[in-house]
């Protein structure tokens, strides 16, 4: 197989990923988004679809450009020193799914495109946990630490977020919370999360979102 062809189909599956969850937040008055590590655009295609100008941020060129096939604007680079400022804002909702994480220093990165936001827009953040039973396990019980492909333990997270880490960005950044979720994953945790009535969600969700507002 030709290596482009390769190269194609390890986008299609890492950068093909769709979060409903940002797209329940959208402001149903939403006209500029910026979507934050963008991916190939498949989550952002939709506000395409409803008429919604979507900037996205996107260091990968190949799924940078599926995105633009898409629709989207595509800033082509790391979202750490890219200017947002390029006509489209103020935006009236930003998206960081799954990108925090990355970034060295993800609170000035908030803070900067904060101010891009309009008074009143809303922000959505999503993020591993790494207060899961997992993470415990493997540094309590285990004492080691193995990275891997994907997942909370991914090999390319530079961050360690929790609950509590990410509502202190806010409030550095002037953003307020309007609700978070733990995302469980599997039927079994879920069921497990159940019948402890919901008190151990903290150890068994792999990932949280947020929705914040600007103040």
């Amino acid at each position: 197989m030709p290596n482009s062809v390769i190269k194609t189909c390890n986008v299609c599956s890492y950068y093909e990923r769709f979060c409903s969850d940002a797209l329940a937040a959208v402001p149903p008055d939403a006209r500029t988004v910026l979507s934050v590590g963008c991916a190939a655009g498949k989550t952002e295609a939709e506000l395409v679809k409803r008429g919604i100008t979507v900037v996205g941020i996107e260091i990968n060129p190949d799924a940078a450009n599926m995105a633009r096939e898409r629709g989207l604007v595509v800033l082509g680079g790391n979202a750490s020193c890219i200017d947002v400022n390029i006509g489209y804002e103020p935006y009236d909702y930003i998206i960081y799914a799954d990108i925090l994480e990355h970034l060295l220093d993800p609170v000035s990165v908030l803070k900067r495109h904060v101010q891009s936001l309009k008074a009143g827009g809303t922000v959505y953040v999503s993020v591993p946990n790494f207060r899961h039973y997992f993470i415990l396990w493997q540094l309590f019980i285990l004492g080691r630490i193995r990275y891997q492909d994907a997942g909370i333990l991914d090999r390319t997270h530079i961050r360690i977020t929790t609950r509590r880490a990410v509502l202190d960005w806010f409030d550095e950044v002037g953003l307020t919370l309007v609700r978070y979720n733990y995302i469980l994953w599997g039927r079994r945790n879920r069921l497990i999360s159940a019948c402890l009535f919901g008190l151990a969600r903290e150890f068994i969700a792999a990932q949280i979102s947020f929705v914040a507002r600007k103040q």
